[in-house]
């Protein structure tokens, strides 16, 4: 029980005490200047440290800064150069699309001189004549329909009822064949999209923001025209179900659309479709 009780009342061992004595008469002796001595050395470190975190913060900054500046400037002179050589290759193709048109017009000219200028030589070229009205090879001309598309003012927004594609506002690819399939389902007999004739081949598709025609790119906005009887031809279209879900678009996300008859138009010649693969057709002997 003594050492108990001794334990109790002596917590602290004897050497402890004394240690803590001596340390507190140091302090007393000394109560400022180890005390100032440390705080400055510390406050000049930290100091130090602070300024050198700064300076190399600031030069981390400033070099990515500049190399951000060099990229842009590198990006934005890379895209002018693409822009102006699509400008470019795009005037020489139409150019070339110019040329080969008039050169089919004086070759279709001679050939149908030169066939109607028997009895057997006629009845080839009225057969020749409503092929190429079937195939879209020939130029035509008649009433019909006008259907203007054009994106929204703005029209860069995102909407998942449009698959998630940036630029809900905008005419898409899919809008434009959508447009052509229900012209043709509505009695069309031709129809060209800003001035492409299209026929079975044609491909309407998108490459990045641009949607291309037979692989020439279009912009905004789209005239689409059909040839075709404009009574039966507006309804019909309208009261489709592509009609129908342009014009939701048009009040849900602002594309501009915009119908009208036409009492006389012309639609330009697809040209002579490329054959991969023909044989002669059999006769009867």
């Amino acid at each position: 029980m003594s050492l108990l009780v001794d334990m109790m009342t002596h917590t602290l061992d004897e050497s402890y005490g004394e240690a803590a004595a001596r340390r507190a008469g140091d302090r007393a002796a000394h109560p400022v200047a180890d005390g100032a001595a440390d705080d400055g050395r510390t406050g000049w470190r930290r100091r130090a440290i602070a300024v050198l975190l700064l300076l190399a913060l600031g030069a981390v900054t400033g070099t990515a800064a500049a190399q951000v500046r060099k990229r842009q400037a590198a990006t934005s002179g890379v895209r002018a150069q693409l822009v102006a050589e699509v400008h470019r290759r795009t005037a020489a193709s139409d150019a070339l699309a110019s040329q080969a048109a008039r050169l089919r017009r004086e070759v279709a000219a001679q050939q149908d001189a030169l066939l109607r200028s028997g009895t057997v030589g006629s009845s080839v070229a009225r057969q020749l004549s409503a092929l190429e009205l079937a195939v879209g090879v020939g130029p035509v001309t008649g009433p019909g329909l006008v259907v203007r598309l054009d994106d929204a003012p703005g029209g860069t927004q995102t909407d998942q009822a449009r698959g998630g594609q940036a630029g809900a506002g905008r005419v898409l690819d899919r809008d434009l064949q959508d447009v052509a399939n229900g012209l043709w389902a509505a009695g069309a007999e031709a129809v060209s999209i800003n001035g492409l004739r299209l026929t079975t081949l044609t491909a309407i598709r998108s490459a990045g923001e641009a949607i291309l025609v037979d692989y020439r790119p279009l912009t905004p906005p789209y005239t689409v025209r059909a040839i075709g009887d404009p009574r039966l031809l507006e309804p019909g279209f309208a009261d489709s179900a592509t009609g129908r879900r342009i014009a939701t678009y048009t009040s849900l996300y602002g594309l501009q659309l915009a119908i009208r008859r036409s009492d006389k138009q012309t639609l330009p010649g697809a040209g002579t479709p490329a054959l991969r693969l023909a044989k002669p057709a059999r006769t009867a002997s």
